[in-house]
């Protein structure tokens, strides 16, 4: 897997790339980062990832094409393209990186290219780049909440995905929510006590306090000490 435009904020989302890849540290690095300015974290050392410095598409993009062919793109499973941050227009950013991935691929296999999008209007801009999906993170959120119920490991992926920038809390029930069902919260709560967008995933149980991913929505909050949401820092 690569990642381009990683900062600290998407070190949840290689953790959780991490804990799902079986490959060895003696086949190289399962992750490759790419960065621009900063320093990588302080656990760079670790052999299953790689941390490249690549210079900024809007200043040089045959040094970012180059760079992408320095470090065998070709061979990545995907690619997941990240917003650039400090800059206007995010993604037409993005969108002039795939191109670089494109011409770095240029007469070899081209992986899948994932890229996130700051406005999901945007995601028809990315045709004819070679991107296969084109996600957002209220796409994330929605698809959190999805997994939750289904399989454990694509939950803490997607929660992967969405660390640094989302937060799971623990917030009280409303008492006018007191004698309905969670089915009845998840489509009526919208924003939290400080008027932040949130979405429900979950319930802590009064009987010992347990943390319920989706309880499902017949589910009585009667006897429910909080609501386990995800929401902004």
């Amino acid at each position: 897997m690569v990642i381009v435009h990683w900062t600290p904020k998407a070190q949840g989302l290689v953790d959780a790339l991490l804990g799902a890849s079986t490959r060895s540290p003696a086949l190289g690095p399962a992750v490759i980062c790419l960065f621009q300015g900063g320093l990588p974290p302080s656990h760079a050392d670790n052999a299953r990832v790689r941390f490249v410095r690549a210079s900024p598409v809007n200043e040089n993009l045959d040094a970012l094409t180059e760079t992408f062919r320095d470090i065998g793109i070709e061979r990545a499973r995907s690619i997941v393209v990240l917003p650039a941050v400090h800059v206007p227009e995010s993604d037409a950013h993005s969108r002039v990186t795939c191109l670089a991935i494109t011409r770095a691929c240029e007469g070899k296999r081209q992986p899948n290219i994932l890229v996130e999008v700051e406005d999901p209007d945007a995601a028809y801009e990315f045709a004819g780049v070679g991107v296969s999906t084109v996600f957002h993170s209220g796409y994330l959120r929605a698809a959190l909440f999805a997994h939750a119920c289904v399989d454990l490991g694509v939950f803490q992926f997607v929660y992967g995905l969405l660390q640094g920038r989302h937060r799971v809390r623990l917030i009280d029930v409303p008492p006018s929510l007191r004698s309905q069902t969670f089915g009845v919260a998840a489509q009526t709560m919208e924003t939290d006590e400080r008027g932040h967008p949130i979405i429900l995933i979950g319930v802590q149980v009064a009987d010992d306090n347990r943390l319920v991913i989706n309880p499902g929505p017949r589910h009585r909050l009667d006897s429910v000490l909080g609501f386990l949401t995800l929401g902004g820092p």
